[in-house]
């Protein structure tokens, strides 16, 4: 194994960082377990979110994340002195104010707490157990002083899910200690279970609540932002004047009782000072796999971070013990579109093809009408939901993605095939609600497009009638069928989608250049045609198979730069068009009056990119020109803010363009990885040139 594979990154933050309150709680860590949960907080452990704890379980992966362990919160006992170091944030203020012994925090990869008190040092270390609704929690406490200490650790648990919150008198609690180091815990009305197994110490029954802990990003965002804690005991590790004790606390969580034993049963066996060591040998293994499958890509820690952030939205599946991609960390679950515009970043890219064939199998089964489902929901009894028209193209996209890279034509042949064909017959008989196929075009209803933010009702970016980038995506999927069918030799069907490509071409060219911007319009309708200076046009640059020539296609680019790069990605909208909204802040409705008009997107960067580097013939020059101004701001500097190790969802569309949204979102990973590799490294896929 070359070290400078395997070697995991690390993020410190400063001293200075830490003492600036504002600073350090905007940012966020996050680990994830293979299932859908995770664990997540700030760099002073105060929770500013809901979705924020130690330990958030996926009782149905991915489906039913479960909030348990809200935080821990320790407090040193030196000469009879109480010092707290927890912190939690009140309407009030930040209580008690134990941040103030925070020496340092670090990620490497796990998040790294590390306290001074007059002396005496303790060190806090978060881990998920890979494939388990489990958290580890490490304590080093070093007692350099003469007299002796007492650590107190105080778990403060719930059972909610992750988009709720909870009043003490909605839930009541019983424990049982079954032995020395191990206690029980369990909701009185509900079945779920939590489990905590500790290596060193004593268990101390307390039944306390804290009541009323305020979430300040919630609270900014206009959702629920009170919850209530239960804080059923603590355990207590001591250490003799000039002593180090370790003390491991192990949390899991489960849908009942027996799953929660069972669980522990297995986790046990594995002895618990192998946990952690496992979890990074793991990740290290991810990261060699990619560089020695990309050694001519220069190593470096951002690069290293994108890597270790696209495993962690690559999930099991309980329903047929496949693999899902979650959109998005906090609170986004399954979704169609996302899905398959984040499958060559995360799976192919990486190299991970079984995992592709295995999400592209699965949705081929919930093909309907044409469509493939936009959103799977995170609660069980609600039903697929299929509302994009694009989600389906960008599907029959990563298939031939997939193709590019694995070469498995016989799969593709003998599984997906059929199920490719049902979606453009669907398409073109208009057996989805919304949707008809009309001159060569798709034509849709308003919030079909992945600009469908709604307020009242109301789409806030009415896209009704034929968008640029469906039409885009239409063309590209007709090419790529086409291609498909003269790959296995089936030539009438080839000429029917070459003829259906060709019409779509002819009449978009015509209806869609605007000749006074030198760009295509946004959408064409029967009242009119659009102007607004979007991002959407470059999907008619960035995809295989494009409609505009190279003089068209150079405008495209061009015009995209001008109008829309905003350091970390694309606004939504051009900043001298009267619908731009350049802040992403406040509640609900002024957010998704921002979301899709002028809010920059993180993962618009990877087809500007393709599509730039693309005009210009992928010239050396050009790719390291496309490094320094479009990539190179979010490596090395966004993945060391916010959401730390990754890179989010959203930007202001003004200066000094403020992070917001999902702290790590899945198309952001993916898109600027795949960029970094196929465009600017130019590592092309091996199988590009067999069928185009």
């Amino acid at each position: 194994m070359n070290p400078a594979y395997s070697s995991l990154p690390s993020i410190s933050l400063r001293p200075r960082c830490l003492t600036s309150l504002e600073t350090a709680l905007e940012c966020e860590w996050l680990l994830t377990n293979g299932l859908g949960g995770y664990a997540s907080s700030t760099s002073l452990g105060v929770n500013t979110r809901k979705y924020h704890g130690i330990l958030v379980a996926s009782l149905n992966p991915p489906r039913r994340r479960t909030l348990f362990v809200a935080k821990l919160d320790e407090e040193l006992e030196i000469n009879g002195v109480n010092h707290r170091l927890g912190t939690n944030d009140f309407k009030s203020g930040l209580q008690p104010e134990g941040y103030k012994y925070l020496s340092s925090f670090s990620l490497h990869p796990f998040p790294t707490y590390n306290y001074n008190v007059f002396g005496v040092e303790l060190e806090k270390t978060i881990c998920m157990v890979y494939g388990r609704n489990a958290s580890m929690a490490r304590y080093i406490l070093s007692n350099s002083t003469s007299v002796n200490v007492k650590l107190r650790v105080y778990p403060m648990i719930t059972c909610r899910h992750i988009y709720s919150t909870l009043r003490r008198r909605q839930i009541e609690w019983s424990s049982q200690q079954s032995s020395g180091d191990t206690v029980l815990f369990k909701p009185l009305n509900k079945s779920e279970t939590l489990i905590t197994v500790f290596n060193v110490g004593r268990y101390h029954n307390s039944g306390k609540w804290l009541e009323k802990v305020f979430f300040r990003i919630d609270h900014t965002r206009g959702e629920n932002c009170f919850d209530d804690y239960y804080i059923p005991g603590y355990i207590t590790v001591d250490a003799a004047p000039h002593e180090e004790v370790n003390l491991d606390m192990l949390f899991i969580a489960e849908s009942d009782e027996e799953e929660a034993v069972k669980t522990l049963g297995f986790l046990r066996s594995r002895n618990l000072d192998s946990l952690m060591e496992s979890e990074k040998v793991r990740l290290k293994n991810a990261l060699t796999r990619f560089f020695e499958r990309y050694k001519s890509v220069r190593v470096s820690e951002p690069l290293k971070w994108l890597i270790l952030s696209a495993d962690s939205f690559l999930v099991e599946h309980s329903r047929d013990e496949s693999k899902a991609i979650i959109a998005g960390y906090h609170w986004f679950g399954e979704w169609g579109r996302d899905t398959f515009i984040s499958l060559p970043g995360l799976t192919l890219v990486t190299g991970r093809f079984e995992d592709a064939k295995q999400i592209l199998t699965r949705y081929s089964d919930l093909i309907k009408d044409g469509l493939i489902p936009n959103a799977l929901p995170d609660v069980e009894s609600s039903k697929p939901e299929y509302s994009s028209i694009d989600a389906s193209l960008w599907y029959i996209d990563s298939v031939y993605q997939y193709l590019k890279y694995s070469g498995d034509f016989d799969y593709v042949k003998e599984k997906l095939l059929p199920n490719l064909e049902s979606i453009i017959n669907g398409l073109l008989e208009g057996e989805a609600p919304g949707v008809q196929y009309r001159d060569g075009f798709l034509v849709h209803d308003s919030r079909m497009t992945w600009m469908d933010a709604c307020v009242d009702g109301v789409p806030v970016t009415p896209r009704k009638g034929k968008a640029v980038e469906i039409q885009a995506l239409w063309y590209n999927a007709l090419k790529i069928m086409e291609s498909l069918s003269s790959h296995y030799g089936l030539k009438g069907k080839a000429e029917s989608y070459s003829s259906l490509a060709s019409k779509t071409r002819e009449n978009f060219l015509t209806e869609f250049w605007n000749q006074n911007l030198n760009c295509l319009y946004d959408v064409v309708d029967v009242n009119g045609k659009d102007p607004s200076v979007r991002p959407n046009q470059i999907f008619a640059v960035s995809l295989d198979f494009s409609m505009l020539d190279e003089t068209m296609s150079l405008k495209v680019v061009d015009k995209v730069w001008k109008k829309l790069w905003a350091i970390y990605g694309l606004r939504t909208l051009s900043r001298d068009d009267p619908n731009y909204v350049g802040r992403y802040a406040g509640g609900w409705t002024h957010r998704d009056r921002a979301y899709h008009n002028g809010t920059v997107w993180a993962w618009l960067t990877g087809p500007f990119i393709k599509a730039f580097l693309k005009v210009r013939g992928y010239e050396a020059d050009w790719r390291e020109f496309a490094y320094r101004n479009f990539l190179e701001p979010l490596l090395n500097e966004q993945i060391y803010r916010y959401g730390l190790g990754t890179i989010g969802e959203i930007f202001d569309g003004e200066w000094p363009h403020r992070p917001d949204g999902c702290i790590s979102q899945a198309w952001s990973v993916a898109e600027i990885l795949r960029a970094y590799v196929e465009d600017i490294s130019y590592v092309r896929p091996p199988y590009e040139g067999v069928i185009s």
